[in-house]
């Protein structure tokens, strides 16, 4: 199940960052997180970039809301996950 929600949000990052396709990618991003719940740890996406116009530690949760609101960081995870 984890693969398939990895693919779907995949192919939804491939958009050109409209506030439509973020949308989507940032929904993918929470079903992909969902399927990926368990204990343990909390990881967080750390950016060593400077003068983004994102945060440069994220937790994992936050992630779809990001994508959501800002063009800047759909495209990062667009690189990240490609």
């Amino acid at each position: 199940m984890p693969n398939e929600e990895f693919e779907r949000l995949k192919e939804a990052l491939k958009k050109a960052p409209t506030p439509e396709a973020r949308k989507e990618a940032a929904e993918a991003m929470r079903r992909y997180n969902l399927s990926r719940r368990g204990k343990g740890s909390r990881p967080t996406l750390v950016s060593l970039g400077m003068g983004k116009t994102y945060p440069n530690a994220i937790p994992l949760e936050k992630i779809p809301d990001e994508i959501e609101k800002n063009p800047e960081f759909y495209e990062l995870m667009k690189r990240i996950v490609e």
